[in-house]
């Protein structure tokens, strides 16, 4: 078989430039000389004292309240990114998920090019990225063309981020160019990461961005990490396990792929794709794995996040990717983040058609899932105490009679999930009573997602008298009687004295979109 001479000598190029970056890349020593050391933010740790939760390095637990924009880096100016990012903030988000290698839609790898004309890694003969040779250009001037690259550009997003107080759950790639298609096709040649180069690139990152506190690092790209077809098993759990070591080891400037990595100063997970396992199914015993990551439609995540947060050891876990508001209802989007998180999951995560990062971002923050998850953050974390947050735990034995149930992903009107077939899928819908408790028996949260009566067995409880409040998650109000009030206002006072079990008449007829929290304090 002949080989055209041209395409020999692009080949033969393409090795030696390779090569010669394969070196520099582990032998660089001014890989953060141009990048602003703004770390006016706590990084965040797995919690000390409720390893169920983050917090920071001081010991203040955090709740996270992220939100979907995956194309972020790819599709923002430098204007966008920092009016977003305030909005965001203004709204009680403290994360953004963002993508560094996105995955090319519609348009080829080379053609893809970010707001900035710009490509984070130079084209190989298939035209597909070399993530061994990131294009990195001298100077960082943004006014400049020739100076401002895709990493400067990653630079900005990242200490802008930290400057508003916000991290970032970043993902070094997208999981079609480790795993191929999300539907499980055998892996073709837009596959471009084995593990070796999958280290190399771990490291390059660690090294230029280890001493960003606002970080977070997700793998998994919504890829499963194994995949079975009719081929046979497709295991990519080696090539994520080798980028996560070359994360941690560049960050603390080593350079030698040999499984030993030090963990102990990064948070790194998993992001699995949708109907299929999560991350604890391949990952959770793994070291560099810091906590667990879910993405669910509602009835299969009342299963999974009390699956994970009974794990052995014990490691945090928390709703990464869920339904989008526009194909589905706000409150589709809410019963879901409340049910996540009343489980035991330590955050939520918001998604919209923002997360392509479109001209029109910011009509889709005026969307009412918006606002609500900043209700959410207020309930949560907000009228806590650090050790009344630090000893939550869910409780569904607070519950006297049915629990409900949540079923459904078919599309219906302003609510469900969509996905393959949804069209003869059963409707989206949710009657689910979910409860958590201070383990302590000091205090309460129960949410009833279409406004069923709440049963309670109060003999958990050990206070010897609470204050019952109603919080409107719609509205982010105190109800009493017919009556809204701005701040916690209790419906009923000394609700213990001489009860075994008490029921609380919650306020409409039960149905869609008339969720209700209980709050005993």
């Amino acid at each position: 078989m002949k080989i055209a001479p041209i395409s020999v000598l692009f080949l033969f190029l393409e090795i030696i430039i390779t090569l010669l970056f394969q070196f520099d890349s582990i032998n660089s020593k001014n890989i953060n000389t141009h990048i602003e050391k703004t770390n006016n933010i706590e990084k965040l740790q797995v919690s000390r004292k409720n390893p169920h939760l983050l917090e920071t390095i001081s010991g203040t637990p955090v709740f996270i309240n992220n939100y979907t924009a995956w194309q972020l880096i790819k599709n923002g100016s430098r204007e966008d990114i920092t009016a977003f990012f305030n909005l965001l903030k203004s709204q009680k988000f403290n994360m953004v998920s963002a993508v560094i290698l996105t995955d090319n839609i519609d348009t080829p790898y080379c053609n893809d090019k970010s707001f900035y004309g710009d490509l984070p890694f130079s084209c190989d003969s298939l035209g597909n990225p070399n993530p061994l040779l990131p294009i990195v250009t001298e100077g960082e001037n943004y006014k400049d063309i020739e100076q401002y690259d895709y990493w400067d550009h990653l630079d900005f997003t990242i200490n802008s981020a930290a400057k508003t107080g916000l991290y970032l759950s970043l993902h070094p790639t997208w999981g079609n160019w480790v795993a191929g298609s999300y539907s499980k096709q055998t892996p073709n040649d837009n596959i471009v990461f084995d593990n070796e180069s999958a280290y190399k690139y771990g490291v390059w990152l660690g090294q230029r961005y280890g001493n960003k506190n606002n970080i977070i690092w997700m793998l998994g790209g919504d890829r499963s990490a194994i995949n079975y077809t009719d081929d046979g098993v497709q295991d990519f759990r080696k090539i994520w396990s080798a980028m996560a070591e070359g994360l941690a080891d560049g960050k603390n400037g080593v350079s030698n792929y040999d499984g030993q990595a030090n963990y102990s100063d990064i948070l790194i997970s998993y992001h699995p794709r949708k109907w299929a396992a999560n991350s604890s199914k391949w990952f959770h015993n793994e070291n560099w794995l810091a906590f667990n990551s879910i993405q669910d439609t509602p009835y299969d995540q009342i299963i999974s996040v009390p699956g994970d947060y009974n794990l052995t050891p014990v490691k945090p876990t928390w709703l990464f990717e869920g339904r989008y508001e526009g194909a589905t209802s706000a409150w589709a989007v809410r019963y879901q983040a409340y049910q996540t998180v009343l489980a035991g999951g330590f955050g939520n995560t918001y998604g919209s058609d923002n997360w392509i990062f479109p001209k029109n971002w910011k009509e889709n923050l005026q969307l009412p899932g918006v606002t609500q998850m900043a209700y959410l953050y207020t309930v949560i974390r907000e009228i806590w105490t650090d050790k009344q947050f630090l000893n939550r735990m869910p409780d569904q034995k607070l519950i006297v009679g049915n629990q409900g149930e949540t079923k459904g992903d078919g599309m219906t009107v302003g609510d469900g999930d969509g996905g393959p077939d949804a069209k003869n899928k059963p409707n989206a819908t949710s009657d689910r009573i979910t409860a958590m408790r201070g383990s302590d028996g000091t205090w309460a949260m129960v949410y009833s997602a279409n406004g069923r009566d709440i049963k309670l067995d109060l003999t958990l409880l050990n206070s010897e008298s609470m204050d019952a409040y109603w919080f409107n998650p719609r509205t982010g109000m105190w109800r009493v009687n017919e009556k809204q009030y701005k701040k916690p206002t209790p419906f009923y006072t000394d609700i213990l004295k001489g009860n075994k079990s008490f029921t609380f008449d919650t306020l409409g007829i039960p149905g869609p979109n008339n969720d209700w929290l209980l709050i005993l304090k």
